[in-house]
């Protein structure tokens, strides 16, 4: 009986470790995984705190100082701990935002060469160390392996794998069941599920696995994501009629727009049978429906049906990297040095 209950003692200390949440701040909060592994979470944006003997890795920023700051102060006032690096799984500001703030800190930091090259292009913080295609980071006795497989989300996003844990921080490389495409503005939707396949390949073995937004889970997420990109987007036909422009032409910094009709509603505008034109420095999005919402105040445009196409500027004119049919759009500028997001729903299979 003693010998019962002592393991159902254990049993339900396990679960209640697995699944302790703490509290950093009011927007910061920690989710326990392991004795020693955390996932850090900051408005949906996830990342990870890895504890092995006296040493901490943190991988991804919070997507603000203070809070890069909080998660720092974390680890080393309550926690007691080295940090012994701060690995950058991309360049979007929900995984870098506070690097600034990291270095201020003393702390040695981790990235893909080409996290570097698009951080000083862009004018942002630049991690300190970069890699090609791997580095391994030790952790007291153990060891973390940072991974560049290919493009995806981004064109330099890594995985970050655990041995002794067996959990993978897939970043925004893997997607969690939310049934949203994400952000693909500087995707290569071409390419996703391909690159997702080698992540399978290399630590398909692993028993958690990390999203970069949403809920974690296990291997089934990295089956998820290679299945939500394996799309034949050339066998698409677009099955509406040729869109019959006229009437207005609104150009102004962050749209150009042409529309059969256009008219005002609660503060919106309605644009039906619509062609307009999104851009920031390095690429544009040419979006054709027959109905787009355009919302001034927030700059945003949103569509339940249509197609996108996503073009990259080069030095000798443009390049089509993205063609896609679409079920919910919204598209808006989030500022100079990040450009666009470009946010599907879903795409038509």
């Amino acid at each position: 009986m003693k010998k019962q209950i002592l393991i159902l003692l254990f049993l339900i200390i396990t679960v209640n470790l697995s699944g302790q949440s703490i509290k950093v701040s009011d927007k910061l909060t920690l989710i326990q995984l392991t004795d020693n592994s955390y996932i850090h979470t900051c408005q949906n944006s996830n990342g990870l705190v890895y504890i092995n003997e006296n040493d901490a890795l943190i991988v991804s920023t919070p997507d603000s100082e203070l809070e890069t700051q909080n998660l720092i102060d974390w680890v080393v006032k309550e926690r007691m701990l080295n940090i012994v690096g701060y690995v950058i799984d991309r360049w979007h500001p929900d995984a870098m935002e506070g690097l600034d703030i990291v270095h201020q800190n003393g702390i040695m930091t981790y990235s893909y060469e080409l996290t570097q090259q698009i951080a000083k292009e862009k004018g942002l913080p630049i991690p300190k160390k970069g890699f090609n295609p791997k580095t391994v980071i030790e952790v007291g006795s153990e060891k973390v392996i940072c991974h560049f497989l290919g493009e995806a989300h981004t064109k330099d996003g890594i995985v970050v794998w655990i041995p002794s844990e067996q959990i993978l921080f897939g970043g925004n490389e893997i997607r969690n069941y939310n049934g949203w495409v994400g952000n693909i503005a500087d995707a290569n939707l071409d390419c996703w599920s391909e690159t997702v396949a080698r992540v399978q390949k290399e630590y398909g073995s692993a028993k958690i696995v990390i999203p970069g937004h949403g809920k974690h889970g296990g291997a089934e997420l990295i089956d998820y994501t290679i299945g939500l990109y394996k799309v034949d987007n050339k066998s698409r036909i677009w099955n509406n009629q040729e869109l019959s422009t006229r009437q207005i032409m609104d150009n102004n910094e962050d749209f150009h727009v042409t529309a059969e009709s256009d008219s005002i509603q609660n503060g919106e505008r309605i644009l039906k049978n619509a062609i307009l034109f999104a851009q920031d420095f390095t690429k544009y999005a040419k979006v054709e429906s027959p109905l787009i919402i355009y919302q001034p105040d927030k700059k945003r445009i949103d569509s339940d049906y249509g197609r996108l196409r996503i073009y990259d500027k080069i030095s000798n004119g443009e390049k089509l990297r993205t063609d896609v049919f679409y079920k919910k759009l919204i598209i808006f500028k989030e500022n100079d040095s990040v450009g666009l997001r470009i946010i599907l729903k879903e795409m038509e299979k």
